[in-house]
């Protein structure tokens, strides 16, 4: 779990490493061009089978757009909690965007399980702003742990924490 540093405030990291956004980058590339490459000659010259074709390849763009969007614009999250404030911090290759949120603008401050289909559930704490902003912490392994994680944020954070 992460530290409280020796100003008092409580760090935590998501990150978005760049080998993760490279490799869904070039998934999402792949999706796009061979499929077109493979495909277009079905496409042009038009003909009766161009439909299907055109189709597959559309098909292929929906997979592949997407993927690559979120290599570009997926960011890196950082909360940096202390006393009466958290501050949050995402940053993507385009974009850095500063969040600062006092007591009074946090509408919800939960858990919440996501169900996997190869495992168990992981849990992460989610803050909720009250203009509907979501902010979610990595995952951890057990509720307990989540749960844990959250009121050490809530300690930090109503100043309830030693150093």
């Amino acid at each position: 779990m992460d530290e409280i540093g020796s100003d008092g405030r409580l760090r935590h990291d998501v990150p978005m490493h760049v080998a993760k956004r490279l490799f869904i980058g070039l998934a999402g590339l792949f999706c796009i061009i061979v499929p077109t490459w493979e495909l277009y000659r079905g496409v042009w010259p038009p003909n009766l089978a161009s439909p299907f074709f055109l189709f597959i390849i559309l098909g292929a763009y929906a997979v592949g757009i997407p993927l690559a969007l979120a290599a570009l614009f997926s960011p890196a999250v950082r909360w940096i909690v202390g006393t009466g404030r958290i501050d949050i911090v995402t940053r993507n290759p385009f974009f850095l965007r500063r969040y600062r949120l006092r007591p009074d603008d946090i509408a919800d401050f939960g858990l919440r399980t996501i169900e996997w289909d190869s495992g168990g559930p992981t849990f992460s704490v989610v803050l909720t702003t009250l203009k509907g902003e979501r902010f979610e912490t990595r995952d951890f392994g057990t509720a307990a742990t989540a749960e844990m994680f959250r009121d050490r944020i809530s300690s930090v954070f109503l100043g309830q924490a030693a150093g």
